[in-house]
């Protein structure tokens, strides 16, 4: 807004802003983690990472020297029983979370088997975590790094990395690095708030052409910006109007901003723009359910499922490794997927009871299920002849 009056004939400005009246969104200050996620894209980019990977099954195996795996019996705590609090679903979704604001995560193992391995672990909040009085250097002569959890020495940590720099100890975090885009993000939805709390009041003019003194344009500046703030009625005297200037919701930039804040935060995080209210830049559509879901895992989880599988097998009894199952997520229609499983026990890929447990259906007694069918023996074609003619 403006306020323009007339004083000693001449005629001058007096700046009455949006902002001054209706507040301008406030200053975000320092950007902790859970601020970060007041941000609705920050919010749905690592909620859909978290819950993407969480929802895969974790499965133990026992891997052969020639990379052959075999699925182990009875797995250890770390893959039914990670965590004292929660669910395995809530382990995996806080490491993932960790990893993607943070481009760390640090667990605490809290329990051990006999042989003295990890088998629970509890992921600690960042903030808590730090290195102890070294810099983010890896020492090349290979000494481990030194932690401090609430200050104190820890004698053991997991420790993953997302965004790793060579010759660093710390992976980058994310909403460190881009701080600034992610306090522009929360400005402006903190301003279209503002704007639509009040009523999405838009610009205007206060004006007058009678002759005003400078502290009579000041009291009636202030008269207005008191009233316009406790939503009341105002009487300005000094034959001073009111003159609204139209100004569209879109065109003040804050819609705009939110959007292409998105679109940005998608890159940053490596997921789908469209899915976190981004722009695709032209028209995107998915044929089924299924090829959304694959785009998902490929560009998006499969990156958080080789850390974590990576990261965590050394914790298993050696020649043990941890595995996702990333197919469980692709529900493929019931005509398509019996099909595939159809082809997977014809080949001896897998075994019934395989098939039947991704049905959800029990195994079959006494252990039918369990035998890999051979596949058929394919003869070699017969010899050619000189003269083209198979002999």
């Amino acid at each position: 807004m403006s306020l323009f009056a007339r004083a000693a004939g001449a005629l001058a400005e007096r700046a009455l802003t949006y902002q001054e009246v209706f507040g301008r969104g406030g200053n975000v200050g320092g950007l902790s983690q859970e601020k970060a996620l007041r941000l609705a894209a920050v919010y749905a980019a690592s909620r859909l990472l978290a819950d993407g990977l969480a929802s895969l099954p974790l499965h133990e195996f026992d891997e052969a020297t020639d990379g052959s795996r075999t699925p182990v019996a009875q797995p250890s705590l770390l893959v039914t029983d990670p965590s004292e609090i929660g669910s395995v679903f809530d382990w995996k979704f806080q490491v993932v979370t960790s990893l993607s604001l943070r481009g760390n995560g640090y667990g605490l193992p809290t329990a051990r088997d006999r042989d003295g391995r990890v088998v629970r672990c509890e992921w600690l909040h960042p903030d808590r975590v730090a290195l102890d009085g070294e810099d983010d250097v890896l020492d090349w002569l290979g000494q481990r790094p030194r932690w401090l959890v609430d200050g104190r020495p820890a004698a053991e940590l997991v420790h993953l990395r997302n965004y790793l720099l060579p010759g660093k100890i710390l992976g980058l975090s994310p909403i460190g690095a881009f701080k600034v885009l992610i306090e522009t993000g929360l400005e402006a939805q903190q301003f279209g708030r503002d704007w639509f709390a009040n009523g999405s009041v838009p610009a205007a003019v206060l004006e007058t052409d009678q002759p005003i003194r400078e502290t009579d344009a000041k009291a009636i500046k202030q008269r207005f910006v008191d009233a316009a703030q406790g939503r009341a009625p105002v009487t300005l005297g000094r034959g001073v109007k009111y003159r609204p200037i139209s100004v569209a919701a879109n065109e003040s930039q804050f819609l705009e901003t939110i959007a292409a804040t998105a679109t940005t935060i998608a890159a940053i995080f490596g997921v789908p723009a469209e899915e976190i209210g981004g722009q695709t830049g032209g028209s995107l559509t998915y044929n089924t359910d299924e090829t959304r879901a694959r785009k998902v895992q490929r560009v998006s989880l499969r990156p958080y499922m080789c850390r974590l599988e990576d990261g965590l097998s050394p914790l298993l009894r050696p020649g043990r490794v941890l595995r996702f199952n990333a197919d469980s997520a692709l529900r493929a229609e019931t005509l398509a997927r019996y099909q595939a499983h159809e082809i997977a026990l014809r080949n001896g890929w897998s075994n019934v009871d395989e098939v039947r447990n991704i049905e959800d259906q029990p195994p079959l007694p006494g252990g039918k299920g369990q035998n890999y069918r051979q596949p058929p023996a394919v003869a070699p074609p017969p010899p050619v002849a000189p003269g083209g003619e198979p002999s």
